[in-house]
């Protein structure tokens, strides 16, 4: 037996639907002909993976045997087994020279087609063959129906059948290729080969979505460098812009250069890496080309002279600031699990552009500069003191240098302001969660009726839902699957929903319309449809799962109990206990789709050999066995030799349909002894016994018992699951909530969910199981997956935050100074959380279900990155504050103007890298990376601004020289 593992390449790219208009001509029987017919031409297309069709009826040659026939002719199913298995046989024997020439010599023949077996000898009785078709009845056409699978546009009046064709691709080979010439391909054989009334629809095309993905983000790159063009050219002038402008493309090449030389595709993760590196791209040309243009308008030493000046006085901070950032985003390439793919691009493409970005700010932007930008004709007259935004300044930051007591009032409020922030997460006011829902154009329906469904009543459930789904304006087309898989998903892939083929088991697949032309997002839209879907799934005492098409995270449910129990508990009692488990998860407010491993009532007819009576005839339990295994499920044979069929034609042993359900007619199955079990004494001597013909019923009994219940086991340990999914909460607040009730005791009403807190957990509904039942949440859920992620890029944000402060010591030699240029940091949770919090505020329920903006971990990555932005503000701040003291200017002063030349810059930046993650906030994934980096970076460059002058005016005002005296002796 081979192991193979599952891997992302064997989802499916592609998923066609082969519909028959006429299907009193063309059933599931010629569909899934044609459609194997069709795979033929889709393999031999390059870089196809796996091609599978799905759903049909496969042809078969059908031998029904007649147990009275057989029984007449003293004939038993091993007979017939071994006459076709000694009879269908071909070998290559050699090869003979005859008459000068030389042949190839065989024995024996394949049987090709049914009229081939029909006179296959399968006994001689009295001196005359019995044929097969003598016991049994031959057919050839589709198999038994046990599964159905159809389809139902919304230009249809009702579902029609269909069967579906999945192609995977290779792996490393391109997904819009491959899925481009799948469907050039599909076309064709509609338009020539396939007969009239059957039409192919395709229902899953990965390529195409990934190519629209990337133009999506290309426009959406595009925009946001227009955008922050336009921006400094408004804010600066037309040269200057033209200067900022010219490094995004340099910067942009130069990283794409180096994904190529270092294996990184062109995909989503690295497009939003290029748009997050937007804004520190043209930090440093902003800085360059702002402190140039102020040099040239009041300075009157030769152009050349004076931009050296310029980039001298502002080398060190962008040094600096540029170190910071690849320190910041260093830690990243060490995350390991789901995120690391996240992780990667990020790590390499924001360093990698923000290096060239600084290369080209001291070798290009000096140049540029000395050609584009004209100074102002200010010249002598040029007073900074004048500008409006140096006496706005003044206005607002002297009072607080001024009075100590009104500064530490100041530095408190926002220390206030601070901690307020980051208590709402542990409030539930900001939820978290390790990944959004995306915004797909296709959801998934698993439905489960009870053990003892038949394919037809899962198809006829199925059914109902498509009607009401068929209702929904939003819907395109909606795919059922009664008693089979449909094609695997990433999703399927993760929670084994391909190995789902019992008859009381289906799915329905549905196609929505483009996102452009809903108002919903997908996820909106499931939770909108799921009260109604999960009524009618009541109706058919079913349990339904409605599955979105999320990024990750890989687990089995969003919600996941594991019940373990001591050693020597029974499986039966860890049963009954899990059962409490998900009770008590029903119970929960916004917890729906509770149900667990435990499988539903199901009988069995037994069939209870008497051993004696077996022993006396001779018959041995395994052709018992093998009987009522070839009479029920069918056995196959041989394969046929037929040139003209795609795969290989079984010729399968069974029972007729009639019949087969019938216990009478399987208790008539006649079993031959064998030779040699039972003997007998013939002149004193023991030889074999004749070997007899025995009925079944001579051998035993059927009797009805319960079918044993599936005992999973997890590290070897048996356990039972308990899944459950939360409807607008997040998995953590839930698994908080049901953990701190538990073995406490259960109160009259529960807890409101606005009064609870990850500081004051718990619905007040008790719950206990017994002493040696424990109950694991962090197993196969979403909640230790999520724990996992945020502990280690907490981890990588306080390496990142160490980092920095090392660098900045190194550079400055004062602890002081550098914890003052790390301040910029934290403020940027005094903007974060508050704007996820408002963000919440302007969401609405949708159903009567929350619809939160949640704090992911994208949006954590977001944070991640501020720290290297903002600290770029607060360096070259500090370092313009140095260079005014080292000239003899006051401090207050110096603090002042520090601030008011810095300010423009600072704005122009933060509002260059606002608006560039802007356009991110439309993606439904990273738009908390968006947000995070918009409310942070608005929070920190208006606090830092005035945050770092008075902290540095409180710690200096006594000994203003002393941080730059410091250095200076440092340096010699």
């Amino acid at each position: 037996m081979a192991i193979k593992p599952v891997e992302i390449d064997d989802v499916p790219i592609v998923m066609a639907a082969l519909r028959s208009d006429k299907p009193d001509t063309v059933d599931h029987y010629a569909l899934r002909r044609i459609a194997e017919q069709a795979t033929l031409d889709l393999k031999a297309l390059p870089k196809t993976n796996v091609v599978n069709v799905v759903g049909g009826m496969p042809r078969q040659v059908l031998v029904a045997f007649d147990p009275a026939a057989m029984a007449s002719y003293q004939i038993s199913v091993a007979d017939l087994t071994r006459a076709f298995s000694l009879s269908h046989q071909k070998r290559h024997a050699g090869d003979i020279q005859h008459q000068g020439q030389r042949y190839v010599l065989e024995t024996g023949q394949w049987y090709q087609s049914r009229d081939d077996i029909r006179q296959l000898v399968v006994a001689v009785v009295n001196g005359k063959p019995v044929y097969l078709q003598d016991v049994a009845t031959l057919s050839d056409g589709p198999t038994e129906a046990s599964t159905d699978t159809w389809i139902q546009s919304q230009q249809q009046t009702k579902p029609h059948p269909a069967v579906f064709i999945s192609i995977a691709k290779q792996k490393g080979s391109n997904a819009v290729t491959v899925a481009d010439d799948v469907t050039r391909t599909l076309d064709r054989l509609a338009n020539t080969q396939f007969p009239e009334g059957v039409e192919v629809e395709i229902i899953r095309n990965y390529g195409q979505t990934a190519d629209a993905k990337v133009n999506n983000l290309v426009s959406s790159l595009g925009i946001a460098v227009l955008t922050v063009v336009v921006f400094v050219g408004l804010f600066l002038n037309w040269r200057s812009a033209l200067v900022v402008a010219i490094a995004i493309p340099i910067s942009y090449g130069a990283a794409l250069g180096l994904d190529l030389a270092f294996g990184y595709s062109i995909n989503r993760v690295t497009l939003f890496a290029l748009i997050l590196a937007l804004g520190l791209i043209v930090d440093d040309p902003i800085a360059s080309i702002d402190n140039i243009e102020r040099h040239l308008t009041h300075d009157n030493k030769p152009r050349g002279r004076t931009i050296v000046l310029a980039m001298l006085e502002i080398k060190r901070a962008l040094i600096m600031s540029t170190v910071a950032i690849v320190i910041v985003f260093t830690p990243m390439f060490f995350i390991t699990g789901m995120m690391g793919p996240y992780m990667a691009p990020l790590a390499f493409n924001v360093p990698v552009s923000v290096v060239i970005s600084t290369l080209v700010a001291f070798l290009v932007t000096p140049w540029l500069a000395k050609k584009i930008v004209r100074a102002s004709n200010k010249g002598d007259d040029y007073r900074l003191e004048t500008t409006p935004l140096y006496r706005g300044y003044r206005r607002l930051l002297l009072p607080l240098l001024e009075n100590n007591r009104r500064a530490k009032r100041f530095l408190m409020v926002v220390g206030v302001l601070f901690v307020v922030a980051a208590m709402l997460p542990a409030l539930r006011l900001v939820p978290l969660k390790l990944l959004p829902y995306d915004n797909k154009n296709e959801f998934q329906v698993v439905l489960d009726l009870p053990e003892t469904a038949s394919y037809v009543e899962t198809s006829n459930a199925l059914r109902e839902m498509n009607t009401y789904l068929q209702q929904q304006a939003e819907v395109v087309s909606v795919s059922g699957f009664a008693g089979l898989a449909s094609p695997m998903d990433f999703n399927g892939m993760v929670r084994h929903y391909f190995a789902r083929n019992a008859p009381y088991q289906g799915e329905l697949r549905v196609v929505l319309v483009d996102k452009q032309r809903r108002e919903l997002q997908s996820h909106g839209l499931v939770t909108r449809l799921r009260d109604d879907l999960e009524s009618i799934a009541a109706k058919h005492n079913a349990d339904i799962q409605l599955v979105e098409m999320p990024p990750g995270p890989p687990v089995l449910a969003t919600l996941v109990a594991e019940v373990y129990g001591a050693p020597s508990t029974p499986y039966a009692d860890i049963q009954a206990q899990a059962q409490k488990v998900a009770a008590r998860l029903e119970r929960e407010a916004l917890v729906s789709e509770v149900s667990t491993s435990i499988q539903g009532p199901l009988s069995r007819w037994q069939f209870v050999v008497d051993q004696e009576k077996a022993a006396l005839s001779g018959v041995a339990i395994t052709d018992i066995n093998q009987a009522l295994r070839a009479a029920n499920q069918g056995v196959t044979l041989a394969h046929l030799a037929d040139a003209d069929e795609i795969d290989p034609l079984p010729v399968t042993l069974r029972l007729a349909p009639d019949a087969r359900d019938k216990l009478d007619t399987l208790l008539a199955l006649h079993i031959r002894g064998r030779a040699g079990v039972a003997k007998q004494s013939v002149q004193g001597a023991l030889v074999d016994a004749p070997q007899p013909l025995v009925a079944l019923s001579e051998l035993g009994h059927f009797e009805r018992q319960p079918v044993d219940q599936p005992i999973y086991h997890k590290n070897l340990q048996p356990v039972v699951y308990v899944y459950a999914e939360p409807i607008g909460r997040v998995p953590g607040e839930v698994v908080a909530d049901v953990i701190a009730d538990f073995n406490q005791p259960k109160m009259d009403t529960s807890r409101p969910l606005a009064a609870r807190s990850y500081l004051d957990n718990g619905a007040g509904d008790g719950w206990q199981v017994r002493d040696d039942i424990n109950v694991v949440w962090s197993g196969e859920g979403e909640w230790k997956i999520t724990i996992d992620v945020f502990r280690d890029l907490g981890i990588a944000y306080g390496a990142a935050l160490l980092g920095v402060f090392i660098v900045m010591l190194i550079q400055t030699g004062l602890p002081a100074v550098s914890g003052m240029i790390m301040l910029a940091i934290p403020l940027t949770v005094i903007g974060i959380m508050p704007g996820f919090w408002l963000l919440n505020g302007l969401s609405g329920d949708i159903n009567g279900y929350p619809n939160p903006a949640l704090f992911t971990a994208t949006a954590m990555i977001g944070m991640i990155a501020l720290a290297g932005i903002v600290v770029r503000n607060s360096l070259v701040l500090i370092e313009f504050i140095q260079q005014s003291l080292a000239r003899g200017m006051e401090l207050s002063e110096a603090l002042i103007q520090a601030g008011a030349v810095r300010m423009r810059p600072i704005l122009l930046t933060a509002g260059t890298t606002l608006l560039g993650n802007v356009i991110i906030t439309l993606d439904p994934i990273f738009n908390g990376l968006a947000w995070a980096i918009i409310f942070g970076i608005a929070a920190s460059t208006v606090f830092t601004l005035l945050v770092v002058p008075v902290v540095y005016n409180l710690a200096y005002q006594n000994h203003p020289t002393m941080a730059y005296r410091q250095k200076e002796t440092r340096h010699e």
